[in-house]
């Protein structure tokens, strides 16, 4: 670690969580890990004091600190791109190995000797990619009930599941704390964000190569949801964000200034006006893993042919739609920013108790079930499957599509392991298909089964995580039940 950024880990407030963890840090675990790699072991660091942290604030001023020193980068490695990005990814992957990823990684890192920071990531490339928790037969049946139930407004206790299943109520609760633990599983809630004043854009980018890497630079802001990199595609990123409904008009002037300037190239944007969700494991292959860098590993395995044959089936049989669609649509309510702030918590996970959320923000009871209560009728509750053999994203847009055709391919499409489609205001659409392999097969299959969708764009992207980001409710009026966008972010910056 350098002496600068010692020094601003000691400016935190001594009050602060971070001050004190930071020193144990320093003192019980950075030893034993500075022989390593120094950048590996500067990520290794934070993410020891991440584990110990339990304010969400706390978490988040740490996660905007370890992002703002030690930033994404895009490693170009013999077997594949690699998305170097440990504020996240490293959360991410210690939470579905139950807490243990220092603990596999440095296993990994000390077999070896001086090794550099892309031979480092030749390892962290491998547990990433290799560490798959297999899901049981009982753990399927128990998503896909949990999923119906969601879908036709039903409650899904354990003692409900026990009896639609025929198991006992303890083993229910067993298994889903293995699948929340292990495999990221998550009832999460899907903001309404029509109902909050706000409004949710998709941006692709096609930039200029010399500008590629600074593109994420151009969007910070607590608005931004997600940027994904879709390396050597037509469109270099896809970009989510939620902005107040009179920013607009800004955002696509900032877009032709970027383009002006020569920053980027192409882009187009437009509002996402619903979306829809689909799991399902036709092709899941279970099998039990020995060791985690065992080749031999479950997951989802299509059966390309047999795909082709079953798609054309169901287009010319239009067979039924699977989805679960959500409509951003509806007058804001009445919010508070606390209201927010236990939305930012709660939608992560709708099967939180108000005890756990209670604590999180420093609440009573009461309080923490008041502003649950106020929040959930703005969510949509929808089930989310992090699970790391799905290792490829293919992204097809269209920048016109029918609502027919989109739900025709919605059919096609209903047997892959994870989709979200996304319907747009301009008539246009996104699909992202979430694969463990076979990404290519994917684009050979729609071709043939609907060859009249031929002005699609196909790319493959970067793979995002379970990591939400907050509501930025720290930019909600209450007086006026507006939002306000800071004038330091990148709408107001000046472009040089």
């Amino acid at each position: 670690m350098t002496h600068q950024l010692l020094y601003e880990l000691e400016q935190f407030p001594k009050t602060s969580q971070i001050s004190s963890l930071f020193k144990e840090m320093m003192l019980n675990f950075y030893p034993k890990i500075k022989s390593i790699n120094s950048r590996i072991a500067l990520d290794l660091g934070f993410l020891y004091i991440y584990r110990k942290l339990d304010n969400e604030d706390e978490k988040e001023r740490l996660i905007n600190f370890w992002k703002k020193n030690s930033p994404s980068k895009t490693i170009q490695l013999p077997m594949g791109e690699f998305f170097y990005r440990p504020y996240l990814d490293f959360v991410y992957l210690d939470k579905i190995m139950n807490g243990l990823f220092i603990e596999i990684a440095l296993e990994q890192f000390t077999k070896f000797n001086k090794l550099s920071f892309i031979e480092s990531c030749i390892i962290l490339f491998d547990i990433e990619r290799y560490f798959v928790v297999p899901l049981s037969e009982m753990d399927v049946k128990i998503i896909e009930t949990i999923r119906d139930r969601i879908k036709n407004n039903l409650p899904y206790s354990n003692e409900i599941l026990s009896t639609l299943l025929n198991v006992r109520s303890n083993y229910i609760s067993r298994r889903l704390g293995y699948l929340r633990n292990n495999v990221y599983f998550r009832v999460t809630g899907t903001v309404n964000y029509a109902k909050i004043g706000l409004n949710l854009y998709l941006i692709l980018i096609n930039s200029s190569p010399k500008i590629s890497e600074q593109i994420p630079e151009f969007f910070t802001s607590p608005y931004t949801r997600t940027i994904r990199r879709c390396p050597n595609q037509y469109f270099d990123y896809i970009i989510s964000l939620t902005l107040p409904q009179d920013i607009e008009i800004k955002l696509g002037g900032y877009l032709e200034q970027l383009k002006h300037l020569g920053k980027i190239q192409d882009y187009y944007f437009d509002q996402v006006t619903s979306i829809s969700h689909n799991i399902d494991f036709s092709y899941y292959v279970y099998s039990k893993r020995p060791s985690v860098l065992s080749a031999t590993k479950p997951g989802f395995h299509i059966d390309w042919f047999k795909e082709r044959i079953l798609s054309m089936t169901d287009i010319s049989t239009n067979g039924e739609n699977s989805y679960h669609r959500f409509f951003f649509e509806g007058s804001p309510v009445k919010l508070s920013s606390l209201d927010l702030k236990v939305m930012t918590l709660y939608r992560r996970d709708l099967d939180s108790s108000v005890r756990t959320i209670a604590k999180q923000l420093s609440l009573s009871w009461d309080e923490a079930n008041i502003h649950m209560t106020r929040v959930k009728p703005v969510l949509f509750p929808m089930i989310l499957l992090y699970y790391m053999g799905l290792n490829q994203t293919t992204i097809l847009f269209f920048k016109t599509i029918s609502q027919s055709s989109l739900h025709s391919l919605e059919t096609v499409l209903k047997r892959m392991p994870q989709t979200f489609s996304y319907a747009l205001k301009g008539g246009g659409a996104i699909v992202t298909v979430d694969l463990m392999n076979g990404s290519h097969r994917l684009n050979d299959l729609i071709c043939e089964v609907m060859p009249e969708l031929r002005n699609a764009q196909f790319s493959l992207a970067s793979k995002t995580r379970g990591i939400f980001r907050p509501i930025p409710y720290k930019f909600f009026d209450e007086e006026t039940n507006k939002w306000f966008f800071p004038e330091n972010f990148f709408l107001f910056k000046e472009l040089k």
